[in-house]
């Protein structure tokens, strides 16, 4: 059975584990057989059989050097959070509570309330699908964007991330729902420390977004789509858009998916979080199809209202 956070019933022909750099031989074995890297399965939506390999990786060990942290692909998000805030290592603290792998974040290039990962990678240790090597590459060649990397193109497998953090904590408080918050709750930002914008995070996350553990979900179903200012009227969809540069905004997709939601037809294994219409739940007997035509009934229906295209922000990985 593949551990995934939706919930999804699924299988695989092979399973081959990396808990060292010596268990890459393994991989010499393989053919040309489909393959699936799956870290903690926070972000994917599995099909009920897999007919390839998957590979899973647990390198858990985070050293220190003198310019930069090199951290396993294994270990857990959540751990490194700690790990920076117990060895004043700075910059993520908004990127906390965050489900998943270490091993994860660069593939989408994860960001949240201001901050993105690829700002603090160095560079990443992988191993070459195609070469069969070891290769490192450095920030500039993993081609990271909005929720994307070079690692997309399932040609490596992310064995360590190597990170620069800041020495001195400078708090990113410029995105609207932190500072928002912030000002809701009369917190005075100059007394602000990494441990409290960390816990601060926590809990405007909790606050949006249920925890996979106890109601099965794969956090945001569609990324923001980023659109032509021009194509839309000034006042579309105002105060659920932000501004990205002269031409561009982005739109949010939560919002776009509440405009419609009356004419969706939703099975009831299914449903969207109270909070956050940007989050789908598996009630429990969730099947891999019915997820697949409810995104596919979402992205119909508001490409025909608004000719706005969606894209899905998990993977979907098909038998």
């Amino acid at each position: 059975m593949l551990s995934n956070s939706f919930g999804l019933q699924a299988n695989a022909k092979n399973l081959i584990s990396i808990n060292s750099l010596d268990d890459l031989s393994a991989l010499s074995t393989l053919g040309d057989e489909k393959i699936l890297i799956l870290g903690a399965g926070t972000n994917v939506i599995l099909d009920e059989y897999f007919n390839g390999t998957v590979i899973k990786i647990h390198l858990k060990e985070i050293e220190t050097y003198k310019e930069y942290i090199s951290v396993g692909g294994g270990v857990d998000w959540a751990d490194l959070i700690e790990y920076c805030l117990k060895n004043e290592l700075y910059g993520i603290e908004n990127l906390t509570h965050i489900p998943g792998s270490v091993g994860a974040a660069p593939v989408q290039n994860i960001g949240a309330y201001g901050v993105e990962i690829s700002s603090f990678i160095k560079s990443v240790e992988c191993f070459n699908l195609r070469t069969r090597k070891v290769e490192t590459l450095q920030s500039n060649q993993c081609k990271f964007s909005y929720r994307y990397s070079i690692f997309q193109s399932k040609n490596y497998i992310i064995l360590k991330v190597n990170f620069i953090f800041n020495k001195s904590f400078a708090p990113n408080l410029t995105y609207p729902a932190l500072s928002h918050f912030l000002k809701d709750n009369s917190i005075d930002v100059s007394s602000i420390t990494p441990r409290m914008l960390s816990e601060l995070i926590k809990d405007i996350r909790n606050s949006k977004l249920p925890d996979p553990k106890l109601q099965p979900n794969v956090g945001s179903i569609f990324k923001n789509p980023i659109v032509r200012a021009n194509d839309f009227d000034h006042n579309f969809l105002d105060g659920h858009r932000w501004d990205q540069d002269d031409e561009h905004i982005k739109l949010s997709s939560a919002r776009l998916i509440e405009l419609i939601k009356p004419d969706l037809v939703i099975p009831d294994t299914l449903r969207f979080y109270e909070n956050h219409s940007l989050v789908l739940i598996n009630n429990g007997g969730a099947s891999f199809h019915e997820v697949i035509d409810l995104l596919n009934q979402i992205k119909l229906k508001i490409f025909k209202k608004f000719k706005i295209e969606l894209e899905i922000e998990p993977e979907i990985i098909s038998s």
